[in-house]
């Protein structure tokens, strides 16, 4: 863990940006003039930001964390001891017992057991596994207990291969991060020889000391990078992710907010996102010849023999186990446990047995199996027969369906209102999936199993089907990948291994806090609660926090256009440059950081609109020409007219906060009463700092005349 913060703190503090700001304070700090020193503190906001956001996430997770800390057991000598996963060796001997996760590839050797590989395969069943049945790491074991030979240890189990597969570095997809980085970037190889020309051109003005042209200088550069941007928009994405928090949502990646908030496409599991991932019983149906009364007391009788250990028996535990008056009498019985390979359970005393779950692996009676034939369907149907002496009498049937979420219709409006297609990629049978869609409000429900195809193209399935049943973790992979090849911006749900793969190559990926850790690992965001409909929170935080930003772009990037062309002219031009860095904190302040601050933070939930071009050619260069041309005449003014560097540094500062509270009343259209009031402050704010005795020293004000 130690380790792993100081990656983190190293990761967000040597960086370009960084480096920049430091090389230019460390010009200040060399002739002595510290208070313009102020604009580093932008540059150690943002590192603190970054730092702070990411070692939460990674605390957050590392309490998350599901797969077992607990040693493994292995057979040594004779005897069971705990020994720690790293140190388990291929064919050592490990004992798995109820709830164990698996944690590598083993071959049973003793014992048979259930097991859940729900995270790697994506399967919700339960599978039953003999003596020489392969093991799957990261599966659990869910009845029985067992011995078995392990078979691959480390980066050799399909887990770690999965894993690591999926641990590819992707770079963020944010459109405001590639433009800051590009900004930085950029002005960064740039600043090194306008640095040095824009000094020697200062040292060339009659009269300039060496403090005056470092000053002069640093102001120069600083000014062109829009190092108010990347604070505001650590800050903005920071306060979002607080506000997420409180609903529960962890996020890993500041910048997966602004993608989120892109997404026009979110591919869905059924399981926890549709559904909660619990059975229900839709009702019963007394066969031809039996009455109520006889069905409800015999599946009492069993319910009450059997445990709940599986969503069918847990739905039927809730509905009949104390339904009808148990006849039961106190005739020890012996138990049929369920198990996958069976596909019924029950009990029997003597010659009576009485059972229940699938028709067809419970009786041979054609005329029973046309009975059950009848109710067809998406549902899950459970079958309850009396059996004596080997003839089986049909007493019933129960139909259950997954328990559909309380919100799911809502969600699925949202989406749609919002412009979001909905795409459902699912281990389950097709007909049960394209049901339950329908049922939530889907309205594109053409399906298709992916089990029956030999060489899918997934770029004509993507346009032909919404939904897409017995999907692999390859499969999910190729779905986003043509998903995304056809235009969408994509978000991808998943709670298993078997998701990994798809996470990693969606644009944006969450997970649920009851999956396993490797996913919650490969995604952007957990829900920590396991609450999918906390979702449309997320895209509503997103698009408030990215739509405002991209309003806001325009204030930081006139400022990097008239400090960029004032930068190259006062390299030829020999004048007084016009402006000190303390001033230019102020104004920075007031005309760009505080209302792009403010603005940021008002509702916003409108479709992302990617106005970045439209900033830039219809306010940000306009303003910043304007801005520079202004200053250019003012230099060439003060020149001939003698007025002091303190006088032409005041009448810049005026003169810059002037045009810049005109672009700030621009991007505030229309006025209303929170933007009047804000231009109302920023306008007191300036005219405070230029008339009260004590700022107007700290920002070195002058007399006018």
């Amino acid at each position: 863990m130690k380790n792993s913060v100081w990656k983190i703190i190293a990761k967000h503090t040597f960086t370009l940006f960084n480096l920049v700001n430091v090389i230019l304070a460390l010009m200040i700090a060399s002739v002595g003039s510290y208070k313009n020193m102020l604009f580093i503190n932008i540059a150690f906001l943002n590192t603190m930001i970054g730092i702070i956001n990411e070692v939460r996430a990674k605390r957050m997770v590392d309490k998350l964390k599901l797969i077992s800390d607990k040693p493994p057991i292995v057979l040594r000598n004779g005897k069971e001891e705990k020994v720690p996963a790293e140190e388990v060796k291929k064919d050592d001997i490990i004992v798995l017992k109820l709830g164990n996760q698996i944690l590598f590839d083993s071959i049973l050797k003793d014992g048979t057991i259930e097991v859940n590989e729900s995270f790697v395969t994506g399967e919700q069943d339960n599978i039953t596994k003999h003596p020489g049945d392969k093991l799957i790491s990261g599966s659990f074991v869910v009845s029985g207990s067992c011995t078995a030979t392990v078979e691959h240890v480390g980066e050799e189990n399909l887990v770690s291969k999965l894993e690591k597969s999926a641990h590819v570095i992707k770079t963020a997809d944010s459109k405001l991060f590639t433009l800051m980085n590009n900004i930085v970037k950029y002005i960064s190889y740039t600043l090194i020889p306008i640095g040095a020309l824009l000094l020697w051109a200062r040292f060339r003005v009659p009269d300039t000391t060496t403090e005056t042209a470092v000053i002069s200088t640093v102001a120069g550069l600083i000014t062109m990078i829009p190092e108010g941007l990347v604070l505001l928009t650590s800050s903005v994405l920071a306060l979002a992710t607080i506000r997420l928090s409180r609903q529960k949502v962890l996020v890993q990646d500041l910048y997966s907010i602004e993608t989120l908030a892109r997404v026009d496409c979110i591919c869905l599991d059924k399981t926890g996102t549709l559904t909660t991932g619990k059975m229900k019983v839709k009702d019963y149906i007394v066969a031809p010849g039996a009455t109520e009364n006889t069905l409800l007391s015999t599946l009492e009788l069993i319910l009450s023999h059997l445990p709940a250990d599986n969503a069918t028996s847990r739905a039927l535990h809730r509905k009949f186990g104390k339904t009808a008056k148990n006849e039961a009498t106190d005739t020890k019985y012996e138990i049929i446990p369920f198990s996958s390979d069976r596909k019924f359970s029950g009990i029997k005393d003597g010659t009576t047995e009485y059972l229940m779950g699938a028709l067809e692996f419970i009786t041979k009676d054609k005329s029973l199996i046309k009975e059950e034939q009848k109710l067809s369907g998406s549902y899950r149907i459970i079958s309850v027969i009396k059996r004596v002496k080997g003839k089986d009498t049909l007493l019933g049937f129960v139909r259950l369906e997954d328990e559909i979420r309380k919100d799911a219709n809502n969600i699925i409006k949202f989406f749609y209102d919002n412009d979001v297609a909905i795409k459902i990629i699912s281990g389950d049978n097709l007909e049960t999936v394209t049901k339950i869609a329908k049922n939530v409000g889907v309205l594109d429900t053409r399906g298709v199993d992916l089990s029956t195809l030999d060489k899918p193209d997934f770029n004509k399935l993507v346009q032909d089907y919404s939904i897409f049943t017995r999907v692999t973790p390859a499969e999910k992979k190729a779905l986003i990948k043509a998903f995304k090849k056809n235009g969408y911006t994509v978000a991808m749900t998943g709670d298993g291994v078997n998701d990994i793969l798809a996470m990693k190559e969606a644009d944006c990926s969450i997970s649920i806090g009851e999956g396993s850790d490797a996913a919650r690992r490969a995604s952007k965001l957990v829900l920590l609660d396991s609450d999918f409909s906390a979702v449309p929170s997320i895209i509503a935080e997103g698009r408030q926090s990215i739509n405002n930003l991209e309003r806001s772009t325009s204030l930081f990037l006139a400022k990097t256009v008239y400090a960029s062309t004032l930068a190259v002219a006062f390299v030829f031009l020999p004048f007084e440059y016009p402006y000190i860095p303390i001033e230019m904190t102020l104004i920075s302040f007031c005309c760009i950081g505080f209302p792009g601050l403010v603005l940021a933070l008002e509702k916003n939930t409108a479709r992302i609109k990617n106005r970045f071009i439209k900033n830039i050619k219809h306010y940000s260069v306009p303003t910043g020409l304007t801005i520079a041309i202004s200053m250019i005449i003012l230099s060439i003014i003060a020149h001939f007219t003698g007025l002091t560097r303190g006088q032409l540094n005041t009448w810049s500062a005026i003169i810059t906060f002037a045009i810049g509270l005109f672009l700030v009343y621009k991007i505030s259209r229309p006025l209303n009463l929170f933007r009047g009031l804000l231009l109302l402050l920023i306008i007191a704010i300036a005219v405070g700092a230029l008339c009260i005795p004590l700022t107007r020293e700290i920002f070195e004000f002058a007399p006018l005349f």
